[in-house]
């Protein structure tokens, strides 16, 4: 399973970059809505504008630093990402030094926004520590002319994989779950290949699926089936430390507050009893 989600970079003007990905009807990261369209992981759309302005610093230090998001003040969902189709992709850096960067950017389907990044950022590390510079300097020698295509289509990525076992639940108001990172998980060979570290739209979507456990059959009207939930938006995401192959990753989850058909919850993550990850949630009923 292929981990790169920008297919071709169109422009590059200032500190600004646009560019797209082109998702197949096959994306590994697919799900089916409650109106059963195939649609993409909001989170995986939300990684390619990371992926995407990552490319831009990369090309201004000469392919010696690559970005290492650390913290972030806000993502919105605003809409679906339809399977097969094709997103278009902004970002633009609003503060950068030698050691850090901001940047914002969103995400547009035939014109319409469906995600929106505000002010994330972190840090710079050694690009040859991560992966070959090499093949990184022709990746982006290809983005900028040809593109690379859709990713290789291939079957759905199991989310329900990313919880091993619930510890301690309490339907509708917490839950606390845990995971073993694998060294044989798909996602790590693009990331990276050199020191191999668990990408934030797989944190989001492993912290969606203990607060998907948590919340089964919560919000539906008696009698009913149950309902399921999708991500309304992220807020004040701080990580401190890398998820590693053999980690054992807690994810805890508390609902802090509900409103009609949204709720929002603190959710944070444990590494050997420290937290590393701290963010707030917001998702609606569906």
């Amino acid at each position: 399973m292929r981990f790169l989600f920008v297919s071709q970079i169109t422009q590059i003007d200032g500190q600004k970059i646009r560019g797209q990905v082109e998702f197949s009807d096959q994306e590994p990261w697919r799900h089916t809505n409650a109106k059963g369209d195939v649609c993409i992981n909001n989170s995986v759309v939300s990684e390619a504008v990371g992926q995407l302005v990552s490319w831009m610093a990369l090309r201004d230090n000469d392919f010696k630093g690559r970005p290492v998001f650390l913290f972030l003040d806000r993502i919105h969902f605003q809409g679906s990402v339809p399977a097969p189709g094709v997103v278009d992709l902004e970002a633009w850096i609003s503060n950068r030094d030698e050691d850090s960067f901001i940047f914002s950017g969103t995400a547009k389907v035939n014109g319409q926004t469906v995600l929106e990044i505000t002010d994330s950022g972190g840090y710079f590390m050694p690009l040859a520590e991560l992966e070959d510079p090499a093949v990184t300097r022709q990746r982006f020698e290809t983005l900028t002319s040809t593109g690379i295509g859709a990713n290789p289509s291939g079957p759905q990525f199991d989310t329900t994989q990313l919880v091993d076992e619930i510890k301690d639940l309490t339907p509708g108001q917490t839950v606390s779950a845990i995971k073993v990172m694998r060294l044989d998980e798909p996602f790590y060979a693009d990331h990276f290949p050199r020191f191999p570290v668990t990408p934030i739209v797989v944190i989001n979507e492993m912290i969606m699926e203990a607060t998907r456990r948590m919340m089964t059959g919560i919000g539906a009207e008696p009698g009913s089936k149950s309902r399921g939930i999708e991500p309304v938006a992220v807020q004040d995401l701080k990580i401190k430390s890398f998820i590693r192959p053999g980690d054992t990753a807690i994810t805890n989850v508390k609902v802090v507050e509900r409103i009609g058909d949204e709720f929002e919850a603190i959710s944070e993550i444990l590494i050997n009893k420290k937290r590393i990850l701290r963010g707030r949630y917001r998702y609606r009923f569906i």
